[in-house]
Order: C-alpha cells, then sequence, then structure tokens
C-alpha cells in the first residue's frame, strides 16, 4: 500500500495552508509545493511592505499583527483597507498587471507576516490545479469584499458604517488609532469620535 508523503512547516505556516485548504481543498503534495513557497518574516510596527510608484510582488497574508493600505492626497494619508489575523493584503492591480501600485502597505503594530511572491504563485498555478482554483478563489472573495466596502461608502452614512464596522471587527476598533479608523470609514477623526459618544 502506497503511503502520501508527510512533510512538517512552522504552526504559523500550516495555519495559513488549513485557511487556504478551507477555501479550496488541497492535495498533501499541494500543500507541501505551497508550504515551500510560504515565507514568515517579523516587521516593527510602521515597516511599508508595499510602496506606492513601485511595482507589486508579493502576496501577504497576517499571521501575527494589524496592517493597512493607504495612499497620499494632497497631504493626507487615506486609509484603504484595516486587516488583522488571517486577512490577505496585497497591491493586487499591480500585482495582477505588473504596473506600479497606487498605494502603500504598511503594519500599525509590530506583525508576523506570511509572504509569497507572484512568480511562485504562477509557478504553482501551472502545476496544482487546485492551487489555480485556490488563487481564483480568493481573487473572488478579494473583489467581493472590496465591492462591499465600496457599497458602504456609497450607500450608508458615517454612522451607519461605524455600527457596520463595531458589529462585524469590534477588536478592530480597539487596535486601530481612531485617526486611521476614521479614514477607513470616510470620515473626519472629530466625526468619528462624535459618532462613538
Amino acid at each position: 500500500m502506497l503511503m502520501e508523503s508527510t512533510f512538517s512547516c512552522s504552526p504559523d505556516i500550516e495555519r495559513a495552508l488549513d485557511y487556504f485548504a478551507a477555501v479550496s481543498p488541497l492535495s498533501v503534495a499541494a500543500r507541501e509545493a505551497l508550504s515551500h513557497c510560504l515565507l514568515l518574516d517579523a516587521f516593527p510596527k510602521k515597516h511599508l511592505l508595499q510602496q506606492s510608484r513601485r511595482p507589486a510582488t508579493h502576496l501577504f497574508i497576517v499571521s501575527k499583527g494589524l496592517v493597512r493600505s493607504y495612499f497620499q492626497q494632497a497631504n493626507r494619508e487615506v486609509t484603504l483597507l484595516l486587516g488583522m489575523e488571517r486577512c490577505v493584503i496585497c497591491a493586487m492591480d499591480s500585482l495582477l498587471s505588473g504596473k506600479p501600485a497606487y498605494y502603500n502597505i504598511e503594519t500599525l503594530e509590530e506583525s508576523e507576516i506570511i509572504s509569497i511572491s507572484y512568480a511562485d504563485l504562477e509557478r504553482l498555478y501551472s502545476e496544482f490545479h487546485e492551487i489555480e482554483r485556490l488563487g481564483r478563489l480568493m481573487i473572488s472573495q478579494y473583489y467581493l469584499q472590496q465591492d462591499q466596502e465600496l457599497r458602504s461608502m456609497r450607500f450608508l452614512s458615517a454612522r451607519e458604517r461605524y455600527l457596520e464596522i463595531l458589529e462585524k471587527q469590534p477588536e478592530l476598533l480597539q487596535r486601530v488609532p481612531l485617526q486611521y479608523v476614521a479614514s477607513f470609514l470616510g470620515m473626519s477623526a472629530e466625526t468619528l469620535s462624535r459618532i462613538r459618544g
């Protein structure tokens, strides 16, 4: 009787693989190949994982910590996304097009980040149909999340947007500085303070 090979990796990488497998099943061979391409690094607070005006080359998964993506507008920073543990984040348009990214991605806390290069991901897509399917499903989830956030910004009031994040991600409100939450919700810090009462 043939036995499938076993492999071992760090608990953080193992959790990331379990997360991927929950999105789409992965064979032992696919998990092992993927594990060899995932790198875990620790970064200090305020470290730039991705810089604007530079092409994106990696996709990031937050193993521990907190990140945000933002862009500069006039003399202020506009926060586009806030993510905690298990958040997958990248400059997707840049990653897919090869063009410079429009925004930065930075850590807001000391963070442990798992990364995979887009070149490795493309190679894995060609070698494993199930990893290609995983990538397609994750891109779909990413764009559905972006669409939901865009609809919230367009159709909900400032108070409704705050209550939505309070209901869905209360921990985010405890960990993220007020000015970043306000920017993410599309309001001033003063307006957010009034809403919070």
